[in-house]
């Protein structure tokens, strides 16, 4: 990690499960620098064979031993920036600790960005009153009013004030909306009942669009149903406080509109705090933002509050100005003057109009011809429940077409939900490819950070750790096109940026063309040549343009969900302009949904 004002502090961060004692004691504990200088505080087994050491007692010094031990990742020593504010808290020894909290503020929604694994969930269990606070001291957590001297004087102190006496109402809305199922059984009426502290039930399931999900069972529900339920449950309730932990996973772009206006009604009265990882969506919920920086699962550390721009802005050029601190190498720019010129390019496929009706009452789909070319990325934009995937199956030949034949053509498919086996990341791999090779570490494992996953069970795997496998798995494929369906799933910020670049170049690299699903606007306007838009009716009846050029097919598709994009002028990020806006209303005057 750069910054611009380090420490001389270090600490040690040990996945004690990848510690093999006996290796552990032949090369770390041996080659300790106190160790062999029979001094006290280096690096020890206990006895249940873990590895540890007092932060107190890491020096530079230690990099070399902990360097002896051969799994990679296994032991990580972490330089600090410069630290402002106390640790707020620490898990126990050699684990993640946090320093500082964002700061909630009552009629305002308040966003926190950064990588995943660096507390910004923490912060949230910590403000909403699920985990209390131990500065630092795990063996003997300090009382109330301890934390409260730590804290008088500061933004903190009434809300600590609070959570002491047990006077905070927090309504928290979970970020694995999936396991919702595995705690709860009955339909979404009975759920939502029991939250519907408001009476207003009815009202907030018709602006969600979950009236018609009301009498089913929660266990026969989409990632998206959950996820529009596990919102409506979090605003019914009568909180002093709502978290919001990744409100947009599994929804649509007109599906995000509709629960940021519920996130934001919130915020005109009560605090909200909001973990978002679409840019697009963080720009329409939040009035400010907090930047989350450090090390993911070493430490965590808690910018002051920035404009919502601002703080986007300067997370992605990973430097905080007014602290003096590069929390990352490089700056994410959005360059769209870069995109190929794939016209030109030999055509790969040349597919039909297709056509297909899954019977009276049910869904059909109308997909207008085209052609995809080499090297091509190809975005392809619409609604939940339009037949994005049927198209795709269609060209697969999984779906049999009542008008439009299927070309013969391979293709590599990630489906949107992946399931995980009782295997190993490595075995999983390693049936459809040599992981070894140059061209597999190149283009995929190492920009995709796989290589530390490979020991790891998918079965353990976080969303996103199990998202860049199925991606992982789809590339490794030789195959005339490439279609992956919502990749950005789970996937952080810095995750999306790394996947937009290994997508452009693995293109390009191949020249073999790519089709790729996703409600990002920001990764797909990054990645994508052209565009194919689906338009229609959700569940009845969908109809798909024929590719053209991405601004045209962003405009094209903006208009269709009625909102408004404009370029910020010092990064070139697409920005969501807040519906009704002065920006808003100057862009829908001239028809320019998607300013370029």
């Amino acid at each position: 990690m750069s910054t611009g004002k380090n420490s001389k502090d270090y600490i040690v961060v040990v996945d004690q499960e990848q510690i093999e004692p006996d290796l552990a004691r032949q090369t770390v504990i041996n080659y300790d620098p106190l160790n062999r200088a029979g001094k006290e505080g280096g690096f020890y087994l206990t006895e249940n064979g873990e590895l540890h050491i007092d932060d107190e007692h890491v020096m530079e010094a230690h990099k070399m031993a902990i360097n002896k031990y051969p799994h990679e990742g296994a032991i990580q020593m972490i330089q600090l920036p410069f630290e402002e504010g106390e640790r707020i808290h620490q898990f126990n020894e050699n684990s993640f600790r946090l320093y500082g909290l964002p700061n909630p503020e009552e009629g305002r929604v308040v966003g926190l960005i950064g990588e995943n694994g660096i507390g910004k969930s923490v912060s949230l269990k910590i403000l909403s009153g699920q985990l209390k606070p131990n500065l630092g001291d795990y063996e003997q957590p300090p009382e109330w009013n301890e934390i409260l001297e730590e804290y008088r004087g500061t933004g903190l102190q009434k809300h600590f004030e609070k959570l002491a006496e047990d006077d905070v109402e927090a309504s928290f809305k979970p970020q694995q909306v999936e396991r919702l199922p595995e705690v709860y059984e009955g339909i979404v009426r009975d759920l939502l009942s029991k939250a519907d502290e408001k009476g207003l039930l009815e009202e907030v399931a018709e602006k969600l669009d979950i009236s018609q999900l009301l009498d089913r069972e929660l266990q026969h529900l989409s990632g998206g149903e959950l996820q529009r339920v596990a919102i409506a449950s979090t605003v019914l309730k009568d909180a002093d406080i709502y978290m919001i932990d990744e409100p947009s996973s599994f929804l649509d772009v007109k599906q995000r509109l509709k629960a940021g206006r519920e996130i934001q009604r919130l915020g005109e009265k009560s605090s909200v705090m909001a973990v978002e990882h679409d840019l697009a969506t963080l720009d329409l919920i939040s009035s400010g933002v907090h930047i989350f920086y450090g090390e993911p699962g070493g430490y965590g550390m808690v910018s002051n509050m920035f404009s919502t721009r601002e703080g986007i802005n300067q997370y992605l050029d990973g430097y905080l100005p007014s602290d003096n601190i590069r929390f990352r190498p490089n700056s994410i720019e959005f360059d769209r003057t870069k995109r190929s010129q794939v016209e030109r390019k030999p055509v790969v496929l040349d597919f039909p109009d297709f056509k297909k009706d899954f019977g009276e009452g049910e869904f059909e789909v109308e997909v207008e011809g085209g052609k995809i070319h080499d090297e091509e990325i190809l975005a392809i934009f619409g609604e939940n429940g339009l037949g994005k995937t049927v198209f795709a199956k269609m060209l697969a030949g999984a779906v049999e077409a009542d008008e439009g034949e299927s070309p013969d053509i391979d293709i590599s498919y990630k489906p949107q939900y992946l399931n995980a086996r009782d295997e190993s990341v490595e075995e999983a791999l390693k049936k459809h490819t040599n992981i070894n090779s140059k061209k597999f570490e190149n283009r995929i494992a190492e920009p995709l950070d796989l290589e530390e996953l490979y020991d790891k069970n998918l079965e353990d795997l976080s969303g996103g750790e199990l998202q860049k496998v199925g991606i992982a798995i789809c590339l490794c494929k030789d195959a005339d096109i490439y279609l992956l369906d919502e990749p950005s799933a789970y996937l952080d910020v810095e995750a999306r940026v790394k996947l937009g670049k290994t997508l452009k170049r693995f293109a390009r690299k191949t020249e073999r063309p790519l089709m790729i699903i996703d409600h990002d606007l920001l990764l797909l306007d990054y990645v994508a040549d052209r565009g194919i838009v689906f338009t229609g009716e959700p569940g009845i009846k969908g109809k798909a343009s024929k590719p053209e050029k991405i601004g045209e097919a962003m405009d094209r598709f903006l208009k269709e969900v009625d909102l408004t994009f404009r370029k910020d002028p010092d990064t070139g990020r697409p920005r969501a302009n807040k519906p009704g806006s002065q920006k808003d209303q100057e862009q829908r005057k001239k028809g320019e949904y998607y300013e370029k």
